[in-house]
Order: C-alpha cells, then structure tokens, then sequence
C-alpha cells in the first residue's frame, strides 16, 4: 500500500517552486455540484465533532508540541476532515481515524519525514513494535476513501470558511520553515522522534 501512495503523490508532484503542477481536473477532485448539495446541518454536526478531536486532551498537546507546524498546519488539518467526508466515517470514527487522516495527508503533500513524530502519538509507547499497525489504519482509510487522496487548496479554502474564525484555521506555517527541513538535516544530521513522553527541542529558526 505504500507503493499505491508513492504512486498517488507522483500523480500530484510539485513543481521546483513548490507549486502543484497544473494538470487537467481529476476525477479524484471534489465536484462543485456535490459540495453545493451537501447539507449544511450535517456539514455543522461534522465539523463540530472534528474541532472536539482537536480539543480533546491527547490532541491538543500533540497539536500543541507541533508548535512549528511542520505536520498540522491549517492545510494539512483541513485535509483530514476532507478525507473523514470521503471515507463516509461516521462522527464517533473521527477520533480514531485522525492520527491515520493526518498521517496521509503529510504523506501526500510533505517531502521530509516530519510525520514520524506521529507514531507514538497514535501508538503509545510501544509504537516502534506496533508502527505497522497505523500503515493498517491508513490503508483502510484509502480503502474507504476510494482512493481519493489529492485536495486542492481551493477545496481546503472552503472546508475552512465552514467556521472560518475557529482556531484550528490560525495555524499558519511560517514561510522560513519552507527551507527548515534542509537546515535541520544539515546541522542535525537526523530527525529525533520525541513523542508525548520526551519535550520538543527548541525551534532554531
């Protein structure tokens, strides 16, 4: 399966910019007409319990210790509510399913592997025995998903401006940590994996 994603973020490469590439409309896009349709009550109940995933204790200090934003930024957040609606998951699934949604989304639009961090966060303690089990968690997200994992801003603009003012929308990556995957493999020569258990390194930059 991690040959399938490999092959899906080919599809999406970015440009020396780091821009997307343009390219003719996907089928794997969000259609215009089906948002329009989608009802508004239930577009509210979903988000509502994605910002309670969010706020709920275990979340919060993640999101809180990704203080560079390097894994949550606003997009990458926006992403795993776009493939909760995807997948069909019910709302009591969000919880579960977040750390398996987050980690897709940094797969498909991250080039460093900043994502490992969230291993222990959704395995525990024991993640380095147990990491298969979060690759088994995705591959069934895909599943549901129909393999439609491209988001285009535009679509992210939108699921943001369902509740434009709430928090979750403010965590902008600042534009110098662009280049901060470069700096830190050069000076560091590696990537620590910290998790809930051990505090994050201050940010250099």
């Amino acid at each position: 399966m991690d040959g399938v994603v490999r092959f899906l973020r080919m599809l999406f490469r970015r440009d020396d910019r780091g821009q997307k590439r343009k390219r003719d409309p996907s089928p794997c896009e969000e259609d215009p007409q089906k948002r329009r349709r989608h009802d508004p009550a239930q577009q509210q109940e979903e988000m509502a319990a994605f910002f309670r995933v969010l706020e709920d204790g275990h979340h919060w200090r993640f999101l809180a210790c990704d203080s560079c934003m390097m894994i949550s930024d606003k997009y990458l957040l926006a992403m795993v509510i776009i493939y909760f609606r995807r997948a069909g998951l019910r709302t009591e699934e969000y919880r579960n399913n977040f750390f398996p949604a987050l980690f897709l989304a940094n797969q498909m639009e991250e080039e460093f592997c900043f994502r490992w961090e969230i291993f222990p966060w959704a395995l525990g303690h024991t993640w380095m025995e147990n990491k298969q089990e979060l690759f088994k968690q995705r591959n069934q997200l895909l599943l549901r998903m129909g393999f439609r994992t491209w988001v285009d801003r535009t679509t992210c603009d939108l699921v943001m401006a369902e509740a434009p003012y709430h928090w979750a929308w403010t965590r902008q990556r600042q534009s110098h940590h662009s280049w901060a995957p470069h700096i830190f493999r050069r000076v560091t020569g590696g990537f620590t994996i910290s998790g809930p258990q051990f505090s994050r390194p201050t940010c250099s930059l």
